[in-house]
């Protein structure tokens, strides 16, 4: 592989423009069919196999007209007022809305009297988007929001949005915050490296791997459902690893230049040695993130796939173009003066080995941390550990109104609701009922007798008997009651059902809202008392799943319930997560320990080098914790659960990216063992070499992701917060600190392997 990477190296060198110009008209030729082949992000989230999702698929397929996204549009009258004085003013924005392209229907609560609060004060308009489930346009988000703007100017009424009629489309992709962590890097770069023109090397590096990557990805959308989070992230990995990798290359290549190899040279051993190293670490962050398939989350998936497929590119590129640029730049990597003495070093043919500079800070550093072994390992330890503390009050849960910004639309359309008809209006649970008996003549004959009822109190209540009316008005009367046996005797069964379910615990109501012709399938609304989040509400669903509980409110076992809605989607996919994480883990770990073996010819120092990325996974995510969840330092606009597929998103990340870090460190420990022999020394001076560019790089790393911290999604923001701290910790404590440290005490052993290996 060596002699491959060596020629590749001088070869790339030297057809610097020829490979220049090939991956530009790679970059040209992906985006000409991005432009022609992009299709909108999606933001839907499908689990396939769950009950939820289930549910959700078979009342989309027994409902089809009905299957369409759903928005509130939510008002309050002002103080001692009521909406019956604003009629007016609701019924024009309920008619403009309902003129909106896109918009499929408007119920206004004149139609739906359940969506006016009892005092009247608040109530809402419920507007369907979107048909068979599919993503609303968003000039149809728009328009709805500009109308419900306008409204707010000018009726004196308070008026929000919420629900699916809120975009959760991504802004720009790349915006200030991401360009500014970038400039950080360069600035890094600059300081390492002490050239511009070194510097600037792997940024255009970085941006073009971003540009393939995205075009590529964009350009595959029109075959490939792309969720709006994953185009993010692949732009967040290609930067990061884009830089670092990049900088390896650049850094091994000046070091050589600087012993006296000719140019060319210098760049086939730099692919040769610190390319090597590159296809390492990139494959086993490929490992990491390819393996997030065995989740068997179809976002997930693509996002997984994504993320490998960038970083695999960053590698290919960064081991080809690279060499190229350097074919370009030659000795203008290096400043003026360093680049004199290194020209005339050349002419007089010298080479000068690398030598191990006992004056430099990383020398001593090294030096510091074994001597002070017992107490720095103890004081970087109880730091993990202190971060780490609040990481098991982790709560998972999925973006929804009640997560939103407090400022934003989405938040007060979510309390006003909440004020008006109880938390659980919010997340009403859908139940599908199947297997109803088929509508019988008794059944129609119990709800003609219901409906006389209730038309025989509505005359008596004027003094007058069905007898009194004019001939033709009780023909009328007859007509219109047996249209209404007609349109509700398929509810009879699906309502006893629904009146059963209501007499449950933490039920507010229960209402059989659909049905087919025959009445053998049902959907009945179920509002909990408490709200979407609340164990409560998760209680409730799993109730209703109970067979016992099915078998109470449907009166026998063959009746089926199906319960799906924003809380039954959230129990299922943590109970997805959490069946699937520990297969992940021992693929990523079981992949991953199998090539550091191969790689350090050691059983320890991939133990350690797990054991490592554990700490810094536990501080990662209490700090996700305190900040995300809890609110501190008030970097979260809106404290609250932890979106659910971040943790294994960012424990596959990190994974990859901290194997980077302890590959690059231990790798100068084990050149320098094999030199010595002596195991302590060769952690120093490993440590010498090798924690100038892991410092470097991890900057970048946490330049890179921190600067998606001010995105506007929150779930973007999250991932960029906890890739960042996790890079932190995990760079600068613990492969930084704690691993000089135990290599030291585990001596000769951490290089030991079973003859048998």
């Amino acid at each position: 592989m060596g002699d491959f990477l060596h020629t590749l190296g001088e070869k790339t060198f030297k057809a610097k423009w020829w490979v220049v110009a090939g991956w530009i008209v790679v970059l040209g030729v992906l985006g000409v069919l991005a432009a022609h082949y992009m299709q909108p992000l999606s933001n839907s989230l499908s689990i396939p196999g769950t009950e939820a999702q289930k549910t959700l698929d078979k009342y989309d397929e027994v409902f089809p007209s009905s299957s369409a996204r759903t928005g509130r549009i939510v008002f309050e009258a002002p103080t001692g007022t009521t909406l019956t004085e604003y009629s007016t003013e609701v019924q024009a924005l309920a008619d403009k809305v309902a003129a909106v392209d896109g918009v499929k229907g408007v119920v206004t609560y004149e139609q739906n009297p359940s969506a006016l609060s009892e005092d009247g004060t608040i109530g809402y308009l419920t507007v369907q988007v979107g048909a068979n489930g599919g993503i609303p346009d968003e000039s149809t988000l728009e328009q709805v929001d500009t109308l419900a703007n306008d409204a707010r100017e000018s009726s004196g009424l308070t008026v929000e949005v919420g629900g699916d009629l809120i975009s959760n489309a991504p802004g720009e992709i790349v915006g200030v915050n991401e360009v500014g962590g970038v400039v950080v890097a360069l600035i890094v770069l600059i300081i390492t490296l002490g050239s511009l023109i070194a510097a600037g090397l792997p940024i255009i590096t970085a941006v073009i791997t971003v540009g393939i990557s995205m075009a590529a990805l964009f350009a595959l959308s029109g075959l490939v459902e792309i969720g709006s989070t994953t185009p993010v992230l692949a732009l967040m990995l290609g930067l990061a690893v884009g830089i670092d990798y990049s900088l390896f290359i650049v850094n091994r290549y000046r070091t050589f230049v600087r012993e006296g190899y000719a140019l060319q040279e210098a760049a086939g051993k730099a692919i040769a040695t610190a390319g090597n190293a590159v296809l390492f670490a990139a494959t086993t962050v490929v490992i990491a993130l390819a393996s997030l398939a065995v989740v068997q989350i179809p976002f997930m998936t693509t996002m997984g796939l994504a993320a490998a497929a960038t970083v695999a590119l960053a590698a290919i590129i960064t081991i080809t173009l690279v060499p190229a640029f350097l074919g370009v730049a030659r000795h203008r990597v290096f400043g003026r003066k360093t680049r004199k003495a290194i020209l005339s070093q050349q002419k007089a043919h010298k080479i000068k080995k690398q030598q191990i500079d006992h004056g430099t800070i990383w020398y001593k550093l090294g030096e510091f941390l074994l001597k002070f072994r017992k107490t720095t390992l103890v004081v970087a330890l109880g730091l993990v550990v202190l971060i780490a503390l609040p990481a098991p009050n982790l709560v998972l849960g999925l973006p929804t109104d009640e997560t939103a910004a407090k400022d934003s639309s989405a938040y007060k359309a979510f309390e006003l609701i909440s004020k008006g008809f109880g938390e659980g209006a919010n997340g009403p649970l859908l139940v599908l009922v199947e297997n109803l008996p088929v509508v019988t003549a008794e059944d129609e004959a119990i709800v003609r007798a219901q409906l006389t009822a209730q038309y025989t109190a509505q005359l008596a209540a004027q003094g007058l008997t069905p007898e009194m009316l004019p001939p033709a008005q009780q023909q009328a009367a007859a007509a219109q009651l047996d249209a209404q046996v007609a349109q509700y005797a398929p509810y009879y069964q699906a309502q006893l059902v629904a009146t059963n379910i209501a007499k449950l615990d933490n039920v507010a109501a229960a209402q059989a809202v659909q049905t087919a012709e025959d009445g053998t399938i049902a959907v009945v609304q179920v509002t909990p008392v408490t709200g979407p989040s609340d164990d409560a509400t998760k209680d409730l669903v799993v109730t209703l799943r109970d067979t016992e509980t099915q078998k109470q409110v449907t009166g026998g076992d063959t009746v089926t319930l199906g319960v799906t809605g924003t809380t039954a989607l959230l129990i299922d996919i943590n109970t997805k997560l959490a069946d699937a994480l520990p297969i992940y883990l021992a693929v990523v770990i079981g992949l991953s320990l199998i090539l550091l073996i191969i790689a350090f010819r050691s059983v320890l120092i991939p133990i350690k080098a797990t054991l490592g990325f554990l700490l810094s996974v536990f501080a990662m995510f209490g700090a996700l914790v305190a900040v995300f969840q809890w609110g501190w330092f008030g970097i979260a606009e809106a404290p609250g659960p932890i979106v659910s597929f971040i943790p294994i998103i960012a424990i596959g990340i990190l994974f990859g990216l901290a194997m980077d870090y302890e590959c690059f460190l231990v790798s100068g420990m084990q050149e320098a063992y094999h030199k010595t022999k002596d195991a302590k020394k060769a952690v120093i001076q490993g440590y010498a070499l090798g924690s100038r560019v892991v410092v470097a790089a991890g900057l970048i790393m946490i330049s890179v992701f921190a600067g998606f911290i001010g995105n506007h999604d929150s779930t973007i923001q999250s991932i960029g917060f906890a890739l960042a701290l996790g890079i932190f910790i995990d760079a600068f404590i613990v492969r930084m600190v704690i691993v000089p440290i135990v290599m030291s005490y585990l001596g000769k052993a951490a290089w030991w392997l079973p003859k048998w290996l």
